[in-house]
């Protein structure tokens, strides 16, 4: 609660940009519940902007990415120019949903947001709420799944906001003891256990291990991955050392550190996730940095009795390690709006509830 209200009034005063280094939105806030939650406004953003501030990010431009990526330099040349003709039209109707402005509630700018368990009375006046306030604006809120949040999720089907399909996640209950005769969470519980790479518990890092820590997520969030990933800046890491706005373990190998883990967990709806991952990269894949922090995860999940969100990417290593493929949405609120924002949202709607399952679904080898 300190750490969530530390960052609410930090973002207010100095904007998403003081947190993340790729998040130029406003963040204003509201109450839910007898709770204050951050509201981000973004009135542009550029093809920098990180997917978890920008909705064109989330499905225009990551879209893209992750499609070129799978191909050779050559051919990406090509289908560069080839995706002009398939996404110039879906960015012009995209524009016109102003779906971009929206202002996205209780979004702490991090990619999967964890939710309590609101009840129709409390999403019904928060939407009245926001409609008075950003009557110009869609409203949204990210990452709503049934299988996570149930009774939030019924709550806004039954005030009227739309559930667009946004990406696949991985669920997994480290409780169930199904989950660790999975051979590969076998092998991955040796390979943490064994004491070559130390782990390092939050408690026993020191603010000057920031800077040695950050280049390790940037490594594989930023630079493997892509530019329109969260890039949590220094502040972010302070505040996270400071007050367990995410609890970090981190691991060193030969005297230095090597991996970073960020645990985020909401105990009240049950759930832990991790929106911080990195680790050396250039270093060889014989150390196995990459299991040994899901091992951790999975390790600490089971340790608070949380269930685990595996979020996305990494589709058949999650998979193989418990994981649950289930669809996740956004949530879109757009009946007080007037104009040509309504007609062009209806179509995009029309759009990615037809396709975005099965692409989903395929994209993840399901």
């Amino acid at each position: 609660m300190v750490a969530d209200a530390l960052w609410l009034l930090t973002a207010r005063s100095r904007g998403g940009q003081h947190w993340l280094d790729n998040a130029s939105c406003e963040i204003q806030s509201i109450n839910i519940a007898g709770q204050s939650q951050p509201v981000s406004l973004l009135d542009h953003s550029n093809w920098q902007e990180s997917y978890v501030s920008s909705p064109r990010s989330t499905w225009l431009r990551y879209t893209r990415q992750e499609m070129l990526r799978q191909f050779s330099p050559a051919t990406t040349q090509l289908l560069k120019l080839a995706s002009c003709a398939l996404f110039g039209p879906l960015s012009a109707l995209f524009t016109a949903t102003r779906l971009d402005q929206a202002a996205i509630v209780a979004n702490h700018l991090v990619s999967t947001n964890l939710y309590p368990e609101w009840s129709l009375a409390d999403i019904a006046a928060m939407t009245e709420q926001l409609q008075h306030s950003y009557p110009q604006r869609p409203l949204m809120m990210r990452n709503i799944c049934p299988q996570v949040n149930p009774q939030l999720a019924q709550a806004l089907t039954e005030t009227g906001w739309d559930l667009l399909p946004s990406r696949m996640i991985y669920l997994c209950d480290p409780q169930q003891a199904s989950v660790w005769k999975h051979n590969h969470v076998r092998q991955d519980a040796r390979l943490l256990a064994n004491t070559e790479v130390e782990v390092i518990a939050h408690h026993s890092l020191k603010p000057e291990d920031i800077k040695l820590l950050r280049p390790l997520f940037r490594q594989l969030f930023m630079n493997k991955h892509s530019c329109l990933n969260p890039d949590f800046s220094p502040a972010f890491f302070e505040l996270c050392l400071e007050t367990q706005f995410l609890e970090l373990q981190a691991l060193r190998w030969q005297g230095k550190f090597v991996g970073v883990l960020g645990l985020y967990s909401n105990p009240d709806n049950g759930w832990i996730t991790t929106p911080l991952i990195g680790y050396d990269t250039s270093l060889p894949q014989e150390l196995g940095l990459y299991r040994r922090l899901m091992a951790l995860l999975l390790a600490r999940a089971r340790e608070k009795q949380l269930k685990l969100h595996y979020s996305s990417g990494a589709s058949q290593f999650k998979r193989s390690r418990g994981g649950i493929p289930t669809l996740e949405y956004t949530a879109i609120y757009n009946h007080h709006l007037t104009g040509r924002q309504k007609p062009a949202y209806a179509v995009f709607s029309k759009l990615v509830h037809q396709f975005a399952p099965a692409i989903l679904r395929r994209a993840d080898g399901i």
